[in-house]
C-alpha cells in the first residue's frame, strides 16, 4: 500500500473504534504484530494484551473521539498527533470512572505491512490525563 493509502487506512480504523465497530478496526490489525505501547504498562507486547488493551480503553472511555491534529507517512509507516477526548465511564489505568470529561494530546507511530497494522507505538501526555481524573494535583 501507498503512505497514502496507509494513512487512510489509519483514518477509517480510528473512526470505526470510535463507533464501537470492534470487528472491522481488529481486521485492520495484524495478529503477529507488535505492540510496544503495551512495554510501558509493564505489558508484553502481543496482539492478545493489545486487544484487552484497546478494548478496556473503549470500555474506560466509551465516548471517545479523536481529532487528527497532523499526519505524516513516509513509506510503510504513518505517525500521526491526536488530540483525544471523551468521558471518563470506567476503570482506566486502575482509575475508577470519575464520569469525567478528558481532553489530551497522544503522538502515535503505526508500521504496516500487508495492508495491515504491524507495530502500533503512542505517546500520550499522561500527566495532563491523571490530572484531570484527579489523580495528580495540578
Amino acid at each position: 500500500m501507498s503512505a497514502e493509502e496507509n494513512k487512510e487506512l489509519i483514518r477509517h480504523l480510528i473512526t470505526a473504534y470510535e463507533r464501537h465497530d470492534l470487528e472491522t478496526f481488529w481486521r485492520g490489525i495484524d495478529p503477529q504484530g507488535n505492540f510496544p505501547v503495551l512495554k510501558r504498562f509493564g505489558i508484553d507486547p502481543t496482539y492478545a494484551n493489545y486487544h484487552s488493551f484497546m478494548t478496556a480503553f473503549l470500555e474506560a472511555l466509551p465516548d471517545v473521539h479523536h481529532t487528527f491534529e497532523d499526519m505524516v507517512a513516509e513509506g510503510e509507516r504513518v505517525w500521526v498527533s491526536y488530540t483525544i477526548w471523551g468521558t471518563h465511564e470506567g476503570m482506566l489505568r486502575n482509575v475508577p470512572a470519575t464520569h469525567k470529561p478528558v481532553t489530551y494530546s497522544l503522538i502515535a507511530m503505526y508500521r504496516f505491512a500487508h495492508g495491515k497494522i504491524v507495530e502500533a507505538d503512542f505517546l500520550a501526555d499522561n500527566l495532563s490525563l491523571l490530572q484531570q481524573l484527579g489523580v495528580i494535583a495540578e
